[in-house]
């Protein structure tokens, strides 16, 4: 297993698998495995480092890419191949772009963009079946939800929420 130093923290290394290791000091012998601890709300594996006194937190997959993959395209994100935010290998990680990685999350089913799970929505489900089922006009029922009168037609068409 090959370790590379991370850039700019000189004093740290990171392997293929996703770990981070401290280099040796005068005081101490050997490398230490440093264990990466779970973002609660991301759910990425994050660390911090230490330098010149200073701490600076990494997420442990952007260490692994910019020690093991080439980025020709200079692509601004790392994406998890198998959609597993904790598993940091190198053969499971790869550059991206913002949008690439979200069309990969929902290709893989970690995203849906169905409903009130898109971030875009105005409406929940219960108000789209009153409007499906409501003898009100579009233009009525668009000021009541404060929603345009298209909207309505495409809930009333079936061109939107689809799944209701």
């Amino acid at each position: 297993m090959t370790m590379r130093k991370i850039q700019g923290f000189e004093n740290y290394q990171v392997d293929e698998l996703g770990q981070v290791w401290s280099l040796p000091k005068k005081t101490r012998k050997g490398t230490r495995l440093i264990k990466a601890l779970r973002h609660p709300k991301t759910g990425y594996m994050y660390l911090d480092l230490c330098k010149d006194g200073g701490i600076k937190k990494f997420t442990v997959h952007r260490l692994v890419a910019l020690a093991y993959l080439p980025n020709p395209e200079n692509k601004p994100q790392v994406n998890h191949i198998n959609g597993d935010k904790t598993d940091n290998r190198v053969v499971n990680l790869e550059w991206c772009t913002r949008s690439e990685n979200q069309k990969h999350s929902i290709d893989i089913g970690l995203r849906t963009t169905k409903g009130v799970k898109n971030s875009q929505c105005k409406l929940n489900e219960e108000e789209v079946i009153y409007i499906k089922n409501s003898d009100e006009k579009g233009k009525i029922l668009a000021k009541k939800f404060n929603i345009s009168h298209s909207t309505i037609c495409d809930i009333r068409s079936g061109r939107s929420w689809t799944h209701i």
